[in-house]
C-alpha cells in the first residue's frame, strides 16, 4: 500500500506529536525520580515503567496509523517531537510537575502524618482516661441491669 503526500505529512505530524507525548512521559517519570531521590534500583524500574509506555504507545502507532510500515520520517518525526518538546516546555512543565507530585505525596501522607501526631500526644488523656474509668466502674456498680442475676 502507498502513501499520498498528504497523508505521509500527516503521518509525520502525528509522529512529532507522538514524541511530544512521548517527552512529556519522561518529564513525569523525571520528576518522580528528583522528588523521590531514587537511587539505581529506583531509576530502574521508572525507566522500565517509562520504556514499556513508550515503546506501548509507538507500536499501537506503527500498526494503526503507519499501516506497519516504519519509514525513517516517522521515527525523524517522532526524535523531533522530543527534541521540540524538551526545548520548549521542559523548563516550564518540569517545575510544575515536581510541585504537583511533592503536593499528592503531602495529601497522601497527611493522615498518616495526624495519626502519628495524636499517638504521640496521648500521653496527655492519660489522666483523663483513668478518670473516665473510674466513672464507669461507679456506674456499672449503681445499676441493677449490669449486675449478675442468679
Amino acid at each position: 500500500m502507498t502513501f499520498s503526500l498528504a497523508q505521509q505529512t500527516l503521518v509525520f505530524l502525528e509522529a512529532i506529536l507522538l514524541g511530544v507525548i512521548g517527552g512529556f512521559i519522561y518529564d513525569i517519570c523525571r520528576a518522580i525520580r528528583q522528588v523521590l531521590n531514587f537511587k539505581t534500583k529506583g531509576t530502574v524500574i521508572i525507566d522500565t515503567f517509562f520504556w514499556l509506555i513508550v515503546l506501548t504507545i509507538l507500536f499501537y502507532f506503527a500498526v494503526t496509523d503507519a499501516v506497519s510500515q516504519m519509514r525513517f520520517y516517522i521515527i525523524l518525526g517522532e526524535f523531533g517531537g522530543m527534541i521540540l518538546y524538551f526545548l520548549s516546555f521542559t523548563a516550564f512543565l518540569l517545575p510544575i510537575l515536581k510541585l504537583f507530585i511533592n503536593s499528592l505525596l503531602f495529601v497522601l501522607t497527611l493522615p498518616n502524618t495526624i495519626i502519628k501526631f495524636i499517638i504521640s500526644k496521648a500521653y496527655i488523656f492519660r489522666p483523663f482516661y483513668n478518670y473516665i474509668i473510674e466513672i464507669i466502674k461507679n456506674i456499672k456498680k449503681r445499676l441493677s441491669f449490669f449486675t449478675k442475676s442468679g
